[in-house]
């Protein structure tokens, strides 16, 4: 694969989140602003639902002195044309785009929607760890600081599918068997474009024409037994109210978490190929209160405000000094991922064309 892990798989962490906030130690937390700093007083986050600690966020208010404001969006292609749309325009301070997104939204070749970090403002980097210094899409950490880390995978409730699902195709395959289940798809196109060509042993990423037909047909052989298309669907999953669904992987955890007593949740990391994700703090470049943007990200840097995030959204976080505040999380191969997923996973790497015949298929498949 194309990035740099090297042996550092001892790092990814584990999910003891119980489905919902898990704070902890953060009245000892440094403050928030980098030493010299001044903020604008407030701070416009657009991110993924669910994908912040509350009580993280809320500390950095406390300390930092602003107003935050939070928007979300459902995949890595509305953040993209939001980005796009809103250009020039002061919005966005902070956005949460994914390793291939950075690739395509940053300068240095590519459209020029993010800022060049100031590292100055930033001195917790430090708490990185090396293998998330060296990253393919942004070497160095010019434009982006790597959030957590993730697999997409699959969840079912065990009670209801009776069958045994290890891959993507085993997956799609048992879908026509599916009536009377809820079946969720997260809602990002390339991903689960990635997975159906993933089911018919092809690569995510792959540029021919004739494998995105195979997986485009695919999705539409399944689409009627797909319930809903939603990126939402945490709160659902743990509930009971889905029984199948794609989802991330931190996510299929925190819906076994919450639904512990029942015993009824199996989150899967599939056999094969799947993908490989790493999200990213960055900034906008038109961003209206830079400044505040740039503490937010020094102060969830900080190793037991990390641990926060990283009990709450059950994926790894790049500083490895976070992890003896987590414990046995670091056990869990499901975050501690075993050497096939390094081996056999792929993390996305679009071309606008490809991107493009992505979106095409995605809108079919919706329509359909």
């Amino acid at each position: 694969m194309a990035d740099s892990y090297g042996d550092a798989r001892l790092t990814r962490r584990e999910a003891l989140v119980l489905g919902g906030v898990a704070a902890a130690g953060l009245a000892a937390a440094p403050r928030a602003l980098a030493a010299g700093s001044a903020n604008e007083g407030q701070l416009n986050i657009y991110s993924w639902a669910q994908y912040q600690d509350p009580a993280n966020l809320k500390t950095f208010a406390k300390q930092a002195g602003v107003k935050l404001h939070t928007t979300y969006y459902t995949s890595n292609e509305q953040l993209l044309t939001q980005l796009q749309t809103t250009k020039g325009q002061k919005t966005y301070d902070i956005v949460v785009p994914d390793g291939d997104h950075v690739r395509i939204e940053k300068g240095d070749g590519g459209l020029g929607l993010l800022a060049p970090l100031d590292h100055s403002k930033i001195p917790n980097l430090k708490y990185l760890g090396a293998q998330w210094r060296k990253l393919s899409y942004d070497p160095g950490n010019k434009y982006s600081v790597p959030k957590d880390a993730g697999v997409t995978a699959f969840t079912y409730r065990t009670d209801r599918v009776k069958s045994t699902l290890n891959s993507w195709k085993d997956f799609f395959d048992f879908l026509p068997h599916a009536k009377g289940l809820h079946v969720n798809f997260i809602e990002s196109p390339a991903e689960v474009i990635g997975v159906a060509l993933n089911a018919l042993g092809y690569s995510m990423n792959t540029k021919s024409d004739k494998e995105l037909d195979a997986a485009s047909k695919l999705l539409l052989s399944v689409k009627p037994y797909v319930t809903t298309i939603n990126e939402v669907y945490l709160d659902d999953f743990s509930a009971g109210k889905i029984d199948l669904g794609i989802t991330y992987s931190g996510d299929g955890l925190r819906a076994q978490a919450a639904r512990k007593a029942k015993n009824d949740i199996r989150v899967v990391l599939p056999t094969g190929r799947s993908e490989l994700w790493i999200d990213n703090w960055a900034i906008s470049a038109d961003a209206p209160h830079p400044e505040a943007a740039h503490a937010w990200i020094n102060f969830v840097l900080q190793p037991k405000v990390n641990a926060a995030e990283m009990r709450y959204v059950s994926y790894e976080v790049p500083t490895p000094a976070s992890f003896k505040s987590v414990g046995a999380a670091a056990k869990n191969p499901k975050i501690v991922f075993p050497p096939r997923v390094f081996k056999d996973y792929e993390i996305l790497a679009t071309t606008p064309d490809g991107l493009s015949k992505r979106v095409k298929i995605w809108d079919q498949f919706k329509a359909a």
